[in-house]
């Protein structure tokens, strides 16, 4: 599918293709983009499954190209729907830029992220068995995201500074809250300004704010996930890229509705809490969302109980390892 930004005939437009890739999870689908000037790159790649490979090769053969002529690949941030193909461009010859705090999170030992894992569900109200589930899921996450990006292997980049991919000049704004090290690449193309947001900034709907997962961090993710809206607001962007949903221009709205839908998940969170805490974030998050089907779900109740708490309105007791959160009681 190309995408329509060409910008009148006195000079010779970037080609930009967006390549969309269906997906089993919410949002069900997900989206990379081919930049065939200076030299095609790449930004994001898809899932692992054999038909995001078929897709990216699909979407090469009919501009004459093979994996082959990517001469870059530019990962905003390591999910899987997002570094899924990175192997396949990678043996095909091209050079892997990324985040260095992504790479160095890769590079993290699984027993401090079971320990993380373990501390931080405890406290939701996870225990035995459902523990256990979580700790094989971040870690086996882990060794999955380390194989498809293979840090040892990829060109880091870091944030706030122009860098230079293939010829073209990117800054990285780091916008953490949906993942903790990720990066939103602005550049300019066919004289706008544009910016590639990954999964910080899309039109149609907020991100989860997953963050660091079930980890050491969870309760600062709507926190971060703002600060990611300040670095991002006042910027000249002309047209976003986004990695899920359709490219849009509205830019500063986009961001205001991203901050609205992050006050409307604390008010609601807050208002879980008022009806059945003390209660864990397990209990407050069933009251929020019903039947909890999605760990995205928990973890947005995390990142607003965090925020929360930081705005006095909550408190919690520790009961155990297990937090239970009620109501901030009025000064006498």
């Amino acid at each position: 599918m190309e995408d329509p930004t060409e910008r009148g005939p006195e000079a010779a437009p970037t080609r930009v293709t967006r390549l969309d890739f269906d997906i089993e999870w919410p949002p069900k689908h997900a989206a990379a983009y081919l930049l065939e000037e200076p030299a095609l790159t790449l930004i994001d790649t898809g899932d692992p499954e054999a038909p995001a490979e078929a897709t990216i090769r699909e979407e090469l053969a009919a501009k004459g190209y093979d994996p082959t002529d990517v001469e870059a690949v530019i990962v905003t941030h390591p999910h899987s729907d997002h570094i899924g193909q990175v192997p396949l461009l990678r043996e095909a010859g091209a050079t892997v830029y990324a985040p260095r705090p992504v790479l160095e999170q890769l590079e993290r030992e699984p027993a401090d992220l079971a320990a993380g894992v373990r501390q931080i569900g405890r406290s939701a109200g996870y225990h035995g068995e459902a523990i256990d589930r979580e700790v094989e899921r971040a870690t086996s996450s882990l060794e999955r995201n380390r194989r498809l990006l293979a840090p040892e292997e990829t060109v880091p980049f870091e944030f706030g500074e122009p860098f230079v991919v293939a010829g073209r000049e990117f800054e990285a704004v780091h916008t953490p809250g949906h993942q903790i090290h990720h990066a939103s690449l602005v550049t300019d193309l066919n004289g706008e300004r544009a910016l590639f947001s990954g999964d910080a900034l899309i039109e149609p709907f907020r991100p989860g704010a997953i963050h660091v997962g079930l980890d050491f961090g969870a309760y600062e993710a709507v926190d971060a996930f703002h600060a990611a809206m300040d670095r991002l607001e006042g910027r000249v962007v002309d047209r976003v890229l986004p990695g899920h949903g359709p490219v849009f221009t509205e830019y500063e709205r986009a961001i205001d509705t991203t901050r609205s839908s992050l006050e409307e998940l604390t008010g609601e969170t807050f208002e879980a809490v008022a009806a059945v805490g003390p209660a864990t974030p397990i209990e407050i998050t069933r009251n929020r969302t019903g039947e909890v089907r999605h760990p995205a779900q928990l973890l947005d109740t995390l990142g607003a109980l965090g925020t929360l708490e930081a705005r006095d309105r909550i408190e919690y007791e520790d009961r155990d390892g297990v937090r239970y959160y009620s109501v901030r009681k009025a000064s006498p």
